[in-house]
């Protein structure tokens, strides 16, 4: 290998080694921020998690949200228990198959927590505005893969 390719070698390992590792701190200070969010309205993180699904997702029963989740079936019939209590979702029979049970999130509530990351969304609005399209097709492309990449991992471990 040649000097220069030497150099542009060393080069793209360092800024592969930057981004694994801006990744794993962006896992951290995420988590973080949903510590602090979560205490905000009196929720631990994976109620929080169980919710911004239910957000994002739409109605599902108890079994899906826990498989999304990676929750054992008890453990997240529990979690679910606390949080119909304090108002936050509500369970509903389907009315395709009255056999399933949905959890539905209630919308006055979650505003609570969609108002507590307004000005988050708001930050990532104002970056994501200095980016072209295509820079913006590569990011979402990027994340997207992480994405698949941590489900994946995770599957090794099972449930």
């Amino acid at each position: 290998m040649s000097e220069p390719d030497a150099a542009g070698s060393r080069e793209r390992r360092r800024t592969m080694n930057q981004i694994t590792d801006t990744i794993r701190e962006m896992g951290v200070v995420m988590t973080v921020l949903n510590l602090r969010a979560g205490e905000q309205v009196g929720l631990r993180d994976v109620e929080m998690k169980a919710l911004d699904v239910l957000m994002r997702d739409g109605a599902m029963s108890a079994k899906a949200l826990g498989q999304r989740l990676g929750m054992h079936p008890a453990t997240m019939t529990g979690i679910l228990d606390k949080l119909e209590k304090a108002g936050w979702v509500t369970r509903e029979r389907d009315p395709d198959d009255r056999r399933v049970v949905l959890i539905k999130p209630v919308r006055e509530r979650v505003g609570e927590i969609v108002r507590l990351f307004a000005g988050m969304n708001n930050l990532a609005t104002e970056m994501l505005d200095r980016y072209d399209t295509p820079q913006l097709e590569t990011i979402a492309d990027f994340l997207t893969s992480v994405v698949a990449m941590a489900k994946d991992a995770s599957k090794e471990w099972g449930m």
